[in-house]
């Protein structure tokens, strides 16, 4: 009777062992359950513990009380509030409250095993507060290495950027961000927002190269704020305002921060050049008023302006340039093209648009206004339909084609080719800002040039039949070597060395200007009355020096078959007196010729002329000597038979 009651008992065992697994398996579920709808307590802290400990030296991350982490069904994590820092000086990266982030374990997955960049299905957030800092040595307080490729110790690799999550949907309800990046001279705070319908607004105020600013940008979808993790650019707006400027782009982009994948129109306008390109870092002039409008594409670092159209005063230029700003020293290349351009609109940049200090001066001596040179490089091919001096006396320059390039300081124009007065003037000329003052050198040609299509001034405001339109023509020729220092262009040209010559061939000089510099009253008072007509030029021919600021013709003839006139003295730029001396030979007869030479004295603003007192005194005094005698005997002296003086031919 006993062997069936223990198999009673064993098989009673049996049937409760599936009950009792059966209770476990139900418990452990429950527990399961109760600490997923719970929140798995403490582990969301010990987990944020086990990432800091991983790396030390990389951002931390601290939990507020009660933050819970839920891992199945939908894993995501429910903070109350959350900090990541950096240890030491580098301070707070962020500061979230009310945040929730959502995410799948296959992401995950591919984060740790192939080291992709982590997506977060879902992040939002009430309050969010960024700290972007960048010190002199380029150290960011984002910096550190990723978890998911880490390098090895003593690899001697720096630190990579943390790499940031990407996210699918993104509501920040209220978010703010400080900016201090030393190397971009940056300082700002933005305050940003999500939409309901996915798109984000942020306003920004700060200043860039201690120029005030102010942005405001608004976005169709999710934008980072910092950098591009892959993500389809999508529509942007910004509108950015430093002092009198402004800038508006309509466009794409992948990031607003950093602009990565920036594509679009871009229109800018301000009152000069260089107030814009100061906050941007670019090395440009000061000039008039401008607009300018473009595509504008950012890509891999390199900024480009494409079919750019651009108003500067009267001036109308074009052109396609790209700016890498993240080398040594930034870099501008591209073309300039358009015209015309009115040298006017840039006279700011030299001096040109205010009067000298002195009242009695002319030169410009206010200091050129020369960016800082050695900030960037540049090269630009230009090519321009007109270059205007913007006065009707000088005719523009058209075409005109160069190439400047600036490095390390160091401004040259190359390869300059520009047509001038049915001629070509050619030649380069070099600015070098790196010694104290600026030195400048220039080498000129001159070849073909009609001079009295390049000198308007030059021409009969009314001109009757057979007589010439222009008071000299001519084909000029002509070279200069010069070489001078300074900061503005007075003291250029006071310290101005140097060589130039100049020939005028089948030229032709007015004949009453010709009678008049040989003081020949009788003949130029016939011309006068009947109309003044040419004469042809056996050659003109100026040859001379600057030593100093000081010019001085060496060789300086007019020869025609009715006179030879010579000019000899000095121009001095750097007190701006004029000491020259004109001498006419007439070679034919004339019954009335005071025949005593010019003199061109007095300042370059207020020059005048004069007879050389010692020839015309002794012809006073002759004929007051024969006067006395008989009265038409008194003209005698004022009589000139001519001069045996061969024709000069031009070297």
């Amino acid at each position: 009777m006993a062997e069936p009651a223990g198999m009673a008992a064993r098989g009673a065992r049996r049937m409760r062992w599936p009950l009792v697994v059966g209770l476990i398996f139900a418990s452990l579920l429950g527990g399961i359950a109760l600490a997923e709808w719970a929140g798995w307590p403490g582990l969301a802290p010990w987990l944020a513990q086990r990432f800091n400990s991983q790396d030390s030296a990389g951002p931390q991350v601290a939990l507020g009380e009660g933050s819970r982490i839920h891992l199945i069904l939908r894993p995501r994590l429910i903070a109350i509030g959350l900090t990541l820092a950096r240890p030491g000086e580098a301070g707070t990266l962020a500061v979230a409250e009310a945040l929730e982030l959502e995410w799948l374990w296959t992401d995950v997955w591919r984060w740790k095993k192939h080291g992709q960049a982590l997506r977060l299905q879902a992040v939002e957030v009430d309050h969010l507060q960024l700290s972007w800092t960048r010190d002199a040595a380029l150290r960011g307080n984002w910096q550190g290495h990723s978890q998911g490729n880490r390098p090895q110790q003593g690899a001697g690799s720096e630190d990579a950027p943390l790499a940031l999550p990407e996210i699918g949907h993104l509501r920040i309800a209220n978010g703010s961000l400080t900016v201090d990046d030393q190397p971009l001279q940056l300082k700002a705070t933005a305050k940003f927002h999500t939409s309901t319908e996915g798109g984000w607004h942020a306003d920004v105020q700060g200043s860039l190269r201690q120029q005030v600013l102010s942005l405001q940008a608004s976005a169709s979808a999710n934008l980072p704020l910092l950098s591009h993790q892959g993500g389809p650019p999508v529509q942007l707006k910004a509108s950015l305002r430093q002092g009198s400027s402004t800038l508006e782009f309509d466009g794409t982009a992948a990031s607003l921060l950093d602009a990565q994948e920036l594509n679009g129109q871009i229109r800018v306008s301000g009152a000069s050049l260089a107030a814009v390109g100061k906050p941007l870092g670019l090395s440009l002039p000061r000039s008039q008023a401008f607009e300018l409008q473009g595509g504008l594409l950012h890509r891999a670092g390199v900024w480009r302006l494409t079919a750019a159209q651009a108003r500067v005063g009267r001036s109308r230029l074009a052109g396609d340039f790209a700016f890498m700003p993240g080398l040594a020293r930034p870099k501008l290349t591209g073309t300039l093209r358009g015209g015309p351009l009115m040298l006017a609109d840039l006279g700011s940049a030299i001096g040109t648009d205010e009067k000298p200090k002195r009242a009695d001066r002319v030169l410009p001596d206010r200091p050129f206004d020369i960016p800082a040179l050695s900030a960037m490089d540049a090269q630009l091919s230009v090519s321009l339909t007109s270059l205007d001096s913007g006065t009707a006396a000088v005719a523009p320059l058209t075409p005109v084609d160069a190439v400047l390039v600036l490095d390390d300081g160091v401004l040259r124009i190359s390869q300059l080719r520009a047509g001038v007065g049915g001629g070509v003037l050619t030649g380069e000329t070099t600015l070098d800002s790196k010694t104290s003052p600026p030195q400048w050198t220039a080498k000129l040609m001159m070849q073909g040039l009609a001079i009295d299509r390049w000198l308007p001034v030059l021409q009969h405001s009314q001109a009757g039949p057979g007589m010439a339109k222009s008071y000299l023509t001519g084909q000029l020729e002509a070279n200069a070597q010069m070489r001078g220092r300074g900061r503005s262009v007075a003291e250029l040209l006071a310290t101005l060395d140097g060589e130039f010559d100049a020939v005028l061939r089948k030229g032709s000089l007015s004949h009453l200007i010709t009678e008049g510099m040989g003081l020949d009253i009788a003949q130029g008072l016939g011309i006068w009355l009947r109309g003044d007509d040419n004469l042809a030029l056996n050659c003109a021919v100026v040859k001379g020096r600057v030593r100093a600021g000081v010019v001085h013709p060496k060789w300086a003839v007019i020869d025609s078959n009715d006179s030879r006139i010579d000019m000899s003295g000095n121009i001095n730029l750097a007190t701006e007196q004029i000491h020259l001396r004109v001498v006419a030979q007439p070679k034919d007869f004339s019954p009335l010729s005071l025949r005593a030479p010019l003199r061109v004295e007095g300042s370059l603003a207020m020059p005048h002329l004069a007879l050389e007192g010692s020839a015309l005194g002794a012809k006073l005094i002759a004929a007051i000597a024969l006067g006395a005698l008989a009265a038409p005997a008194a003209l005698i002296p004022f009589i000139d038979t001519g001069g045996d003086v061969p024709p000069l031919a031009c070297p």
